[in-house]
């Protein structure tokens, strides 16, 4: 299955027990992080991003996309106006050791990536979201090498990626990075990681339900046929 993280974040109000339900079956670490019943996207709860971090259990190879197709999704729901580095999901901490990171900078949303372990380019382009409004954000890559970075199906930009990915050891992080100062500002529902697959590969419609381990991109052939 392509599909190495999904996470719907449901559960009780100030819940700290998370589930991966992918056949990667992730342990899921919360620190101060919580399920919050507060107006999710679907289901009973969201994780609130409050501060700490989600993080995610071995094996981290799952992450290490190196130079194939991949695809980082969820939903967001801004509770204040992002400013300077925002993470939804990522694989940074410190300058060395570097993996991929996605979420928000300088008005921007970016896909940050490593090629080297210190190095950190980055596809991304303006996003200015409406508070309290759930967006689909996603970015993949594609066969063809292209990278496109998403806002409810539409593409904001791509770029041609063929690099080759650095093979972090840190552990994916959920609602910041693994530095714990780039915290989301917000709630985020339904986290996908799809490893060896670009899920849309081009405009399509946001998913109206629960992310499944499937992949979508039979749906969106029908979408824009």
């Amino acid at each position: 299955m392509p599909v190495v993280l999904l996470c719907h974040f449901d559960g009780t109000n100030g819940s700290t027990t998370f589930t991966d339900v992918s056949p990667s079956v992730h342990v899921l670490t919360a620190g101060t992080t919580s399920v919050t019943t507060s107006n999710p996207k679907f289901g009973t709860g969201s994780l609130a991003s409050t501060g700490s971090l989600l993080s995610v259990g071995a094996p981290n190879s799952d992450f290490n996309f190196g130079s194939g197709q991949f695809t980082v999704e969820c939903f967001g729901l801004f509770t204040s106006a992002p400013s300077g580095a925002q993470i939804l999901v990522g694989q940074f901490q410190g300058a060395s050791n570097l993996g991929w990171d996605f979420g928000t900078n300088a008005g921007s949303l970016l896909f940050f990536y490593s090629t080297t372990g210190a190095d950190s380019p980055s596809v991304g382009a303006a996003f200015s979201p409406t508070l309290n409004t759930w967006y689909h954000l996603a970015v993949d890559r594609d066969a063809s090498n292209v990278l496109r970075v998403y806002v409810n199906g539409a593409v904001i930009t791509s770029s041609t990626v063929s690099a080759t990915l650095f093979a972090s050891t840190l552990s994916v992080a959920i609602g910041n990075d693994g530095n714990t100062t780039r915290r989301f500002p917000g709630q985020i529902d339904e986290i996908r990681i799809s490893k060896g697959i670009a899920q849309y590969g081009g405009p399509f419609t946001p998913p109206t339900g629960p992310f499944t381990s499937a992949a979508a991109t039979q749906a969106r052939a029908m979408v824009l046929a």
